[in-house]
């Protein structure tokens, strides 16, 4: 399941231009009515896909200049805090509203807000500081925001910043790659793809999800070692056996349970049931 917005505005032709230019917003698709106006229209900004359209008042489709004021907000997360003035500044160049100044917030992000020259708000985010769940709390006490208590669910090192996704049988879960030195893979890694990492003995990968993965030192693995998803997992490691390969006994994790296979031509990779959380 994904959830999709849809924006309304006067001047949508003129809206995919700004955001083309302001955000690196992608078009991808354009319907144009006989009346010249755009009844639909998408276009991605990063990994997320939004859509428009023209104003349709005989439907009650109208945009925030029409109607008084925006009915909600966008956050786009850019790569860091030089990235939230640069793209700040450039889209108050390119007409937009300068809405909030870009400040570090008590919450551990970077943002500036504008509003864009159609009526809708975006504030431009990049993460500084990863808080817990009690720093958050306190730093939000010590502001003018009020008390807070702040629940957060699963586990924040795994799952923190990650999009749920819908995992269907076959699909890849995780990987790892071996590796002889963790502090220099980590290095190597950090540098080639901006692999971040939580501690410097830790090998998950904190900053993918498409798939999730990690570095692995000790073990005997020469190649990339890949998770598939599977629904029984005891079924299909049994029938990994039956058609000449091996299965090691399913062992249940906090991520969900796992059994290292060969195939019956000695090629390694490992079946998973993931954990309810990391799944849609």
């Amino acid at each position: 399941m994904t959830v999709t917005a849809y924006l309304i505005v006067s001047g949508a032709a003129a809206a995919l231009d700004f955001y083309r230019d302001a955000f690196g917003a992608v078009e991808t698709e354009r319907m144009v009515g006989d009346d010249g106006r755009i009844g639909h229209a998408e276009f991605v900004i990063g990994d997320s896909t939004l859509m428009i359209a023209d104003e349709y008042p005989e439907v009650d489709a109208v945009g925030p200049a029409s109607r008084g004021g925006p009915t909600c907000a966008f956050t786009i997360e850019v790569a860091d805090a030089a990235a939230v003035d640069a793209t700040f500044a450039t889209a108050v160049a390119l007409g937009a509203t300068a809405t909030r100044e870009p400040t570090d917030q008590f919450h551990g992000s970077r943002q500036g807000t504008v509003t864009d020259p159609f009526g809708h708000r975006w504030t431009l985010s990049a993460l500084i500081e990863n808080l817990t769940a009690e720093e958050y709390a306190a730093r939000a006490a010590d502001t003018d925001h009020g008390s807070y208590t702040v629940e957060r669910t699963g586990t924040e090192s795994a799952v923190a910043g990650h999009q749920l996704k819908v995992l269907a049988t076959g699909d890849l879960y995780y990987f790892t790659l071996p590796v002889q030195d963790m502090a220099r893979a980590q290095r190597f890694f950090g540098s080639v793809f901006g692999w971040q990492f939580g501690a410097p003995d830790e090998g998950h990968i904190s900053n993918i999800s498409a798939p999730p993965g990690g570095v692995n030192t000790g073990t005997a693995d020469t190649g990339a070692r890949l998770w598939f998803v599977v629904d029984d997992i005891h079924a299909v490691a049994q029938r990994v056996r039956d058609l000449g390969g091996t299965a090691e006994e399913p062992v249940h994790y906090d991520s969900g349970w796992s059994s290292n296979c060969t195939d019956d031509q000695g090629t390694v990779f490992s079946l998973s049931v993931p954990s309810p959380k990391y799944s849609a």
